[in-house]
């Protein structure tokens, strides 16, 4: 490309800096997996994937999508640690169309500090799709959030045109972009540089990676220990099965009895399901409404 149109393109589009290359990059010895290491990620707190990721954590100016047909399965706790860094640095986080509304003292036990948390159609449906995506888009294009978590339709289909507006709006940006999607969209294209198949079970979380940009995929599963990444819920679940067992047994059967297995915090879980439906999310967390859209390109 002629050096006087790449720097008129570049100085017009500061976004194209990053995503336009000269002839000499694109020559045989221009080391691609090093250039993606110059982007700057936001480290998972997870060891085993930021050590598969070229980035050392989610990548920023990109797009990320999870997918998964299991809500509540403990998709969101890969993000957690991620999302308290971003407030301690005082950026903004935007939840749109998340199954149930956050819980603020949740989120403030994981070190995320609520007051930088906003809503957007918490608990929405699928007619807030086409409101959602505007949502994301707009708040990628103002730039001051840290990160941005849209969850869509299990069963929602998107047209390629519109996954790419979301990804162009997360390039020009210094946010992180969060996809959550069914696992119906495994087979589909997308732009976006990350793509994870999510499964769960009560002993690990498995990470199918389906694509990402600028890593072979020789190790194409990751999985870690869900104890770990749920490390205070299952706490939970233990003390709460030691309680029980002191009360239906007493405390020399408790202090004589093994710590408690995967099976029993398997029937813990069961019993004491954890749900945010009914509780009411306190005013630490900003919640707002998408405006109507009458018409939209998406």
């Amino acid at each position: 490309m002629n050096t006087l149109l790449y720097a008129h393109l570049t100085d017009n589009n500061p976004m194209l800096r990053d995503h336009v290359r000269l002839g000499a990059e694109t020559s045989p010895a221009y080391d691609t997996s090093r250039a993606l290491s110059e982007i700057s990620g936001v480290p998972s707190s997870f060891a085993v994937l930021d050590a598969f990721l070229p980035w050392r954590g989610w990548p920023v100016a990109a797009m990320t999508e999870i997918m998964t047909d299991t809500v509540g399965c403990g998709e969101l706790s890969l993000l957690l640690p991620a999302m308290a860094r971003l407030t301690q640095e005082k950026r903004p986080i935007v939840c749109i169309g998340a199954p149930h509304a956050l819980f603020s003292p949740a989120l403030a036990q994981v070190g995320i500090d609520p007051t930088y948390v906003t809503q957007i159609n918490s608990s929405s449906t699928l007619k807030h799709n086409k409101e959602n995506l505007w949502s994301a888009e707009q708040a990628l294009k103002t730039g001051l959030p840290g990160i941005v978590v849209l969850w869509s339709p299990i069963h929602g289909h998107f047209p390629p045109e519109t996954l790419r507006r979301l990804h162009l709006a997360a390039l020009g940006s210094e946010t992180i972009l969060i996809h959550f999607r069914g696992a119906s969209s495994m087979s589909q294209p997308s732009p976006a540089w990350l793509r994870f198949g999510y499964a769960a079970d009560d002993a690990h979380i498995r990470l199918q990676v389906l694509k990402c940009r600028g890593r072979l995929l020789t190790r194409p599963l990751i999985t870690l220990d869900r104890a770990s990444v749920q490390a205070r819920l299952y706490g939970h679940f233990q003390a709460t099965n030691t309680l029980n067992n002191a009360i239906t047994n007493g405390l020399t059967a408790v202090h004589s009895a093994p710590s408690a297995t995967t099976a029993n915090l398997t029937e813990v879980h069961q019993n004491h399901e954890v749900s945010y439906k009914d509780r009411k999310v306190l005013p630490h967390t900003k919640q707002l409404a998408a405006p109507s859209i009458q018409s939209t390109s998406h």
